[in-house]
């Protein structure tokens, strides 16, 4: 008895342990695992444009959230719910991440919760617009990340479980790939879209092995390559974002995007110069428009700091900048500026500004800049009214400044580590002088000298094109170079010095269009973008200098050739400061006439959003791909039953592979007679539906073993099989039938190939 009570009882567990093996299997583990790991693989390719890895972690965290309750909704028998479980829990985890203090019980969002995320959509907006790539994933762009990558990851889930048609899950990994590519400065990374690429193919493979069989390897394998080739392909093929060039209904021009360096000089590389904007002032006097300040200075360069836009801070009253005494002569200036297709969140305009008025966006000036920014409009077809004062500092006033640092300005001091060239060139253009001013001089005209050589096409040739500390030091050793060259070596020798410096994206003067004693309408066009130095003195503020050989005007307070100026000492070498511009010999290939290339595209938000739209079209489309091949070869089998040149075998093979497709194992060795048994028991099967089965099976007999005079008429068979197959489809469910449709089993024989035929 002890043996038999044993023995049931490890029959007992032995049967327990089977049932838990078979429900462990169907909350499918494995496939979650591999999605994982694929999401994983996917999301580390976006370190190319956001810094860190808590961004990374914090994805992981989502992705864990929603794969792990639809496993756990699976074990627990709601497979149906999973969805809703997934959904339910990915909201809970983002409430309690973003807004737990404003929700019930921390999980149960309230109204001060969606007003917690409004904001945090506003932030991230300011985030995005004006942070450099790779940007700092703060907790406005972590909160859009969740919004985005969330819903990837329920769609991905619902495709390998739901609907059951794993390999669509192409199109949730595919739309975080291509998200680098569409990102200015941002770029896909080659490890991530392998590893991508791996771990679709792996999901696919083990996906068909967990049915027991090979049968759907091949296709699967087949489809995964052209999902592969296409995500490789299809960023090449996009639409590039670095372009300078865009088009809208207001013609060509400039796009500054959210680093105007970058593009800066790709525009000034093209020959096919544009018209940006125009503007005309009281005094007939052209001056230099800025865009934004360029102050923000690491080891990989310069780079925009994120401007401070205060909603109070409406340009019609602006006041006078900080550290300007009232001894120093102001010269009242008021222009009107006409801009053309300008997309940039930078309004063009003078430095520095009393007022802004007439504009149609939400525009905002910042306080530490003076510059005007928005966070939701462009600059394109704005017509405005702008006060400004033009300062113009005696070389006396200059020079009392001496070397003083005031409080408030020692950001604009650092620096990181720099190649000795840097800093002893600097010391070698200034020996012999005192004063800051003295020592600005000296430096712009050190680089204005004859030493130097304007050029746009040399540091792309040599591999020099940036503001890092690095190119610097070649531009001071190889001497040739562009506006952004000048301008960040006087920027940042000026800092070793100890003068307190800063960077300006914008606009020279450009030409006037009518002739001398008209009133003068000034046209900037994009041959015009440049780029110059700020230099701070105690008492005057932020003054303006010229670096640049043969580009821009001097001012007449940086003019060695007026009155009471400094004149070229120490190092410096005068002369050749109007040198005419040179692009011959070493400064490469020019670029080709109208070579606008893919950046004549639609401008605005449709510019990102139809790339991203292309590419997932084009997964939907390889997707469909083996829908699209049985749909026609079950046209083609109807089409030959109904014109009379088709048999009973015909009708018979687009019954069996209808069969099939909706899930029924049809064994090869069973006769027509066991074959239609098995199809007049299937789901669904209605009387007039078993009785086409029926004919059909008695007329496969007739065909094989009866009398040519026996034979069914082929059209009536259409009929039957057109009744039989809608039954046969009718008796699946909904998911169930889509997967039928999308992913059709008839195109694989039992050998794991492609079926040649079905009829």
């Amino acid at each position: 008895m002890p043996g038999m009570v044993w023995a049931v009882r490890m029959r007992d567990l032995l049967k327990r342990d089977l049932l838990n093996t078979a429900r462990w299997e169907r909350t499918g583990w494995r496939t979650s695992g591999i999605l994982l790991v694929a999401f994983a693989v996917t999301l580390g390719g976006l370190h190319t444009m956001l810094e860190g890895v808590g961004w990374w972690l914090w994805c992981m965290v989502l992705v864990v959230v929603v794969l792990g309750s639809g496993v756990a909704a699976r074990w627990a028998g709601l497979g149906r719910w999973s969805p809703l479980v997934s959904t339910l829990a990915l909201a809970a985890t983002v409430v309690t991440r973003f807004a737990a203090d404003t929700a019930w019980l921390g999980v149960i969002p309230t109204g001060d919760t969606i007003l917690r995320f409004r904001t945090l959509l506003v932030d991230a907006t300011y985030s995005i617009t004006w942070q450099s790539t790779p940007a700092n994933a703060d907790v406005p762009i972590q909160f859009v990340m969740a919004l985005g990558i969330g819903p990837l990851v329920l769609i991905a889930e619902a495709l390998a479980f739901s609907v059951r048609l794993p390999a669509l899950t192409g199109i949730p990994l595919v739309a975080v790939f291509l998200v680098p590519g569409l990102t200015p400065d941002a770029e896909t990374s080659g490890l991530a879209f392998i590893g991508t690429a791996a771990s679709y193919l792996w999901l696919l493979m083990s996906t068909q092995r967990s049915l027991g069989s090979y049968r759907g390897l091949a296709p699967a394998l087949a489809i995964g390559s052209i999902a592969v080739i296409g995500g490789l392909v299809l960023p090449a093929a996009l639409p590039s974002t670095e372009q300078g060039i865009t088009a809208s209904e207001a013609g060509p021009s400039v796009v500054t995007g959210v680093n105007p360096i970058v593009r800066l000089g790709e525009d000034l590389r093209r020959t096919d110069d544009r018209p940006v904007l125009s503007y005309t002032t009281a005094s007939n006097k052209p001056y230099y428009l800025r865009l934004t300040t360029i102050s923000d200075f690491s080891q990989d360069g310069w780079g925009p700091e994120q401007p401070v836009l205060d909603r109070s801070n409406r340009p019609h009253t602006i006041p006078r900048p900080s550290g300007l005494q009232a001894d120093v002569r102001v010269r009242e200036e008021v222009g009107f500026i006409s801009v053309g297709n300008l997309a940039s969140p930078w309004l063009p305009v003078p430095y520095p500004i009393s007022s802004v008025t007439q504009l149609n966006g939400d525009w905002l000036w910042d306080k530490d800049t003076l510059t005007v920014a928005s966070n939701t409009d462009l600059a394109i077809g704005e017509n405005f009214t702008v006060r400004s004062h033009v300062i113009e500092p005696t070389p006396e006033q200059l020079q009392r400044a001496g070397t003083t640092v005031p409080d408030g300005v020692e950001d604009y001091l650092e620096l990181p580590a720099v190649p000795a060239i840097i800093s002893d060139t600097a010391r070698e253009a200034t020996a012999g002088v005192d004063t800051n001013y003295e020592k600005a001089v000296a430096l712009q005209q050190y680089l204005r000298s004859a030493l130097f050589r304007y050029s746009e096409q040399t540091p792309v040739a040599e591999g020099y094109d940036g503001t890092g500390v690095d190119m610097v030091g070649v531009f001071l050793e190889r001497r040739a170079g562009y506006c952004i060259h000048f301008a960040s070596a006087m920027a940042t020798m000026a800092r070793t010095l100890g003068i307190p410096s800063r960077m300006v994206i914008g606009f020279q003067q450009g030409s006037s269009t009518n002739s001398p004693g008209d009133s003068k309408i000034f046209e900037v066009t994009t041959d015009d973008l440049h780029s110059w130095p700020e230099l701070y003195f105690e008492g005057i503020g932020w003054v303006a200098f010229e670096p640049t050989q043969s580009r821009g005007r001097l001012p007449d307070y940086a003019n060695p050739g007026i009155a009471g100026v400094p004149a070229a000492i120490g190092g410096a070498i005068s002369g050749n400061a109007g040198a005419p511009r040179d692009d011959s010999g070493l400064d490469g290939p020019a670029a080709p006439s109208g070579s606008q290339g893919s950046g004549w595209f639609v401008s605005g938000q449709w510019r990102l959003l139809l790339p991203i739209a292309g590419a997932v079209l084009l997964v939907i489309v390889l997707s469909l791909l083996p829908a699209g091949v049985r749909m026609l070869r079950h046209r083609r089998n109807v089409a030959g039953l109904r014109s009379g040149r088709g048999s009973a075998m015909l009708a018979w093979r687009e019954l069996r592979a209808t069969a099939t497709d909706v899930g029924l194992a049809l064994r090869r060795t069973e006769t027509p007679r066991e074959t239609v048994e098995r199809l007049r028991r299937a789901r669904g099967m209605t009387q007039s539906g078993r009785d086409a089965v029926s004919r059909i099976g008695a007329a496969v007999e007739r065909e094989r073993f009866g009398r040519p005079s026996e034979l069914a008429d082929s059209g009536s068979l259409a009929d039957d099989v057109a009744v039989a197959t809608a039954c046969l489809r009718s008796g699946i469910a909904g998911p169930e039938r889509l997967r039928a449709t999308l992913w059709p089993n008839s195109l694989v024989n039992r050998n794991g190939r492609l079926a040649a035929r079905t009829g």
